[in-house]
């Protein structure tokens, strides 16, 4: 397999994702001493408070995807690394973040890191995630959130930009949503609208997919071409 990864994009999210986390923290420290030093400033450690929260928020929103170990882009390649080189995988240099051209397709691949327990909540279209408690979920483990809407927009992004590409010749994409954490648990899954996987079965599946309508060897050339300038 053939893999593209835009390191420069992934050091520069870090940076950034450091950078707010200790800004964060810097406030929210700030916040607690005006309190103690300043108490006539009763609304100031309020504002600090929020403003602290938020960015450590943000910082280990983006920590999550471009710091934390392991990183989504290396644990969708080791699951996928035995696939020949008729498979590319592309990492932060088309519209959908983890896009995977194969002779069966195109697919938007949207990783997932959070552990617990997850299961199909068929009645309802909705995914029920359990197992992880209050705290890491506020300091550690961000929520699943609407994984279908997530993958669905990484999708439709990449058929977008292909169409305006290709035209006509552009091929269909595919959402896969997978979970790459090795200690979540699955239960129910069944009639999931999309593929959902943890990331140890995402090589049999792309194997046991028939040949379909994908890239040419032409329109890979032209499309890396594009991405090299």
């Amino acid at each position: 397999m053939k893999v593209f990864t835009n390191d420069k994009l992934i050091k520069r999210r870090a940076l950034f994702s450091k950078a707010l986390s200790a800004l964060g923290l810097l406030v929210l420290l700030s916040g607690l001493a005006a309190s103690f030093l300043r108490p006539e400033l009763y609304v100031l450690p309020f504002y600090t408070l929020m403003t602290g929260f938020l960015l450590s928020n943000v910082g280990i929103f983006l920590g999550n995807r471009y710091v934390r170990a392991p990183r989504p882009d290396r644990a969708l390649t080791s699951a996928i690394k035995a696939l020949d080189d008729r498979h590319r995988l592309y990492h932060y240099r088309l519209p959908a973040q983890h896009t995977l051209v194969a002779p069966s397709g195109i697919y938007a691949i949207t990783p997932k890191f959070q552990g617990g327990s997850v299961e199909w909540d068929e009645q309802r279209s909705r995914f029920r995630h359990r197992g992880v408690s209050v705290l890491r979920r506020v300091f550690g483990q961000e929520s699943l959130g609407r994984p279908l809407i997530e993958a669905g927009a990484e999708a439709q992004r990449l058929s977008k930009f292909l169409a305006k590409r290709f035209g006509e010749d552009a091929p269909p994409v595919f959402p896969i949503l997978v979970f790459t954490n090795p200690k979540v648990n699955f239960g129910k899954m069944k009639n999931t609208p999309i593929p959902v996987l943890k990331s140890s079965r995402l090589n049999p599946y792309l194997r046991k997919r028939p040949r379909g309508k994908t890239l040419s060897e032409d329109q890979l050339s032209e499309l890396v071409s594009d991405l090299s300038k």
